[in-house]
């Protein structure tokens, strides 16, 4: 910075003015201000940035040039005698008449006015020039700006930065501009400057990385125009695609690395992660599987777990990212004991003991901890303890390896959620959101409600990251709930293929979890086999009218021809209405009714008595029962599901019958470490006519493979003594016992895993129609 002198006018020191001058004169420093960066272009050139890391040269430069111009007029005005004494009363006592404005073009000189915080007519000192600099440099209008006395006027030159004329993006082929640009910064008809365009280097070289390629570079080139314009062209340099090579773990001993990989979101690099792109390193994602690795440790007993360090190097050479997690898992505890303490009158601590999930002598398991706190305050807010906080205190015992829980119950503080602020949505409503909080605006904030909402939003599958939380209200007592969130893709488009006992069977299906944004389901399929075509569409709202409950309608056409155990050809045309009532988390009741006709034709002169030619109009309702602990309904390692469901036909129509059925899976890991997990599974069925009407044999069950592994379609159960063919049966039950394990060198992510397993069932009764049999079952 410059310093002018003050006018003998307004300091009445004429030698000490002269001296001071001269030293002012040697270290050449005449102006308070701040100088920027060039502003002279040359025509074309390019700013530094290598893979979008500003160049911080230029700041470097101009705080080491001024701080030796400070050193050196320190030295200078002490060694002349009376200068301090004279320069501290010029800071404190300068006045000036006006405020004049300078090299101002398109900003009006009453505009930077403003800005400047020196009032002419009143004393000012360096302070105040050097706030009103930095003031004029914060708006982003200039490139320079200095501010220097002259006479009894203030005078602010300034140097207006370029107008951006057009912003073009260059050499991006794997990432389409309509992606990039409103990353950007700059924009048409905007303020130039240094600062966004690396700004906007950051960005592009960022999300490249998220899309997998961050060997990615950006380099922009700003070319200068007439009239202070700048055209500014960001060149991008792709590279390769990189992606996770390995993953590996260090200080695991309960679980091996396989195991460990299958818990984390990362993938390495595999066959299908052209498609899935599940391989795409992103420190957000290791961030989320750190939480996934403590999750999973402390839901297996590991009460001390911890990630040391996540640390990763990238192989440019081949593109691949190797990353390394480092734990310490600690030793496995139990619960010891479980009790529940209250201060709150009137709370029944006996009786709130069976919402507890947590079990003395099984193995320790933050999530149940987590579950029971949920329960019991969701209990107490029924019982009219809106502000009740339940906090779980656990008390290790170091030496057996073994927590005591204590549910510790209190009067929490009275704090209303004011308001419940939603960012980051731009495709889901906000009600949609909204929805999954059983708290709203005006009601008694708690935290563990808010935490249930947060786990719920997750569990939808519409946003890569949720995240929940709050800040100061209007008054004390009222808080704001804030909720971040990035949305992701919920469309699917389906293609499979496969091969069964009765040949090739394909599949196409559409898929879209939050159609419209409105949080419901639109899916459409076709499925195609030798002898088989089925076409289903179906649409859920999971929160029909604005309750928690789920309706649906559906409808469906088979075509079945005719093969070695279907005598016939078949063509059904049906549709649906379904509801879900969630009773609980864990069980649900659902209501549904069925309208479906089925024409049967071609049928064979040997089987014409099972199976006529005709008509057939089938009207159904029903209801069904879910009851499940399991961990995950896609990959279960633990818990059990029991499910059963009765249909009533003859609400009209042409058949009369109750169809029941119901079946109960356990799963439970047997060598965790290994990942081998056991399963029992135990089903059942019956269907009776009523009525005065017997049971069609075209409405029997029909089982084989799909019950039985290894037995054809329609391979077991009652048949025709003469032509062999199958006629079902009203009455069957199945069970089977399995271990599942790992197929060693496959990957989780294509979603083979190997069984050894054991079945058993039967099928039996038949209601024969007149003149037709012998049966044999």
């Amino acid at each position: 910075m410059r310093v002018g002198g003050a006018t003998p006018a307004e300091i009445r020191r004429p030698r000490e003015e002269r001296r001071l001058r001269e030293v002012e004169k040697a270290v050449n420093l005449r102006s308070w201000g701040r100088r920027g960066k060039d502003s002279a272009f040359g025509g074309a050139r390019r700013i530094a940035g290598i893979r979008g890391r500003p160049n911080q040269m230029n700041f470097i430069v101009f705080f080491v040039q001024r701080a030796a111009v400070a050193l050196v007029l320190a030295f200078g005005i002490l060694a002349v005698p009376g200068v301090p004494e004279f320069a501290s009363r010029t800071a404190e006592a300068a006045v000036v008449s006006s405020i004049v404005v300078t090299g101002n073009k398109r900003v009006e000189a009453a505009t930077i006015r403003n800005y400047v915080l020196i009032v002419p007519g009143k004393s000012f000192g360096a302070v105040d020039i050097d706030e009103s600099v930095k003031a004029l440099y914060g708006t982003s209008l200039f490139s320079d700006v200095t501010i220097s006395i002259n006479g009894s006027r203030l005078v602010v030159a300034v140097v207006e930065n370029p107008i951006v004329s057009t912003v073009i993006i260059r050499g991006n082929k794997k990432v389409k501009s309509d992606a990039l640009v409103p990353l950007l910064q700059t924009k048409s008809r905007g303020v130039y400057t240094d600062a966004k365009v690396q700004a906007d280097v950051q960005q592009i070289t960022e999300y490249y990385a998220t899309q997998g390629r961050s060997l990615a570079s950006v380099e922009p080139e700003v070319t200068q125009l007439a009239d202070n314009r700048v055209d500014i062209v960001f060149v991008i340099s792709e590279g390769a695609r990189t992606g996770v090579g390995t993953i590996t773990f260090v200080g695991n001993r309960a679980f091996s690395d396989n195991r460990l990989r299958s818990v984390i979101t990362t993938r390495q690099h595999n066959l299908l992660s052209w498609l899935n792109r599940k391989d795409i390193f992103n420190e957000g994602k290791l961030a989320a599987d750190q939480d996934a690795l403590r999750r999973f440790y402390m839901s297996h007993g590991y009460a001390d777990f911890r990630v040391v360090a996540v640390d990763w190097d990238l192989n440019e050479a081949r593109g691949r990212y190797h990353v390394t997690f480092t734990i310490e898992e600690g030793p496995r505890y139990r619960f010891s004991s479980v009790n529940i303490d209250s201060t709150i009158p009137g709370v029944n601590s006996t009786q709130l003991l069976r919402y507890v999930t947590t079990r003395s002598g099984r193995t320790f398991n933050a999530t149940a901890v987590e579950k029971s706190v949920e329960a019991l305050t969701i209990q107490l807010a029924r019982e009219g303890y809106a502000f009740a906080q339940v906090r779980p205190r656990g008390d290790r015992d170091y030496e057996n390896h073994t927590i005591s829980i204590t549910y510790l119950i209190d009067e929490g503080p009275r704090v209303y959620v004011e308001r419940i602020d939603i960012i980051g949505n731009t495709k889901t409503r906000d009600y949609v959101i909204r929805r999954e909080f059983d708290i709203s605006e005006g009601d008694a904030y708690n935290r563990v409600m808010v935490d249930r909402a947060e786990r719920r939003l997750r569990d939808l599958g519409y946003f890569k990251t949720v995240s929940i939380t709050t800040e100061p209200g209007s008054t004390p007592d009222r808080v704001i709930v804030v909720v971040q969130v990035q949305e992701e893709s919920t469309g699917e488009f389906a293609i499979g293929a496969g091969i069964s006992t009765a040949g090739l069977i394909g599949e196409v299906s559409m898929n879209e979890r939050n159609f419209l944004g409105r949080g419901q389901q639109l899916r459409i399929s076709a499925g195609f086999g030798v002898d088989e075509q089925t076409y289903n569409i179906s649409f859920t709202d999971p929160y029909f009218l604005g309750y928690r409950v789920s309706a649906g309608v559906d409808a469906y056409k088979t075509v079945l021809s005719d093969s070695s155990y279907r005598p016939f050809d078949s063509d059904t045309i049906g549709g649906g209405l379904r509801l879900g009532l969630p009773i609980t988390d864990n069980l649900t009741v659902k209501l549904n009714y069925q309208l479906s006709q089925q024409t049967i034709s071609s049928t064979k002169a040997s089987t014409a008595l099972y199976f006529p030619d005709g008509d057939t109009l089938t009207s159904a309702a029903g209801y069904g029962i879910d009851f499940s602990t399991l961990d995950s309904r896609t990959d279960p390692h633990d818990g059990f599901l029991l499910t059963f469901n009765q249909s009533f036909a003859g609400l009209g129509g042409d058949v009369n019958h109750i169809r029941s059925t119901g079946e109960a899976r356990y799963f439970r890991e047997i060598i965790p470490d290994a990942d081998i997990v056991g399963a029992l599974r135990v089903g059942g069925g019956n269907i009776t006519g009523w009525g005065g009407k017997s049971v069609r044999v075209l409405d029997d069950f029909f089982q084989g493979g799909e019950t039985i592994r290894g037995f054809a379609t329609y391979g077991y159960g009652p048949v025709d003594a003469a032509t062999g063919i199958p006629v079902g049966g009203k009455n069957y039950w199945v069970t089977s016992a399995e271990v599942q394990f790992p197929l060693p060198g496959i990957s989780p992510e294509f979603g083979f895993r190997g069984a050894l397993f054991a079945d058993a069932g039967s099928l039996w009764g038949v209601d024969v129609p007149a003149g037709a049999g012998p049966v044999i079952d």
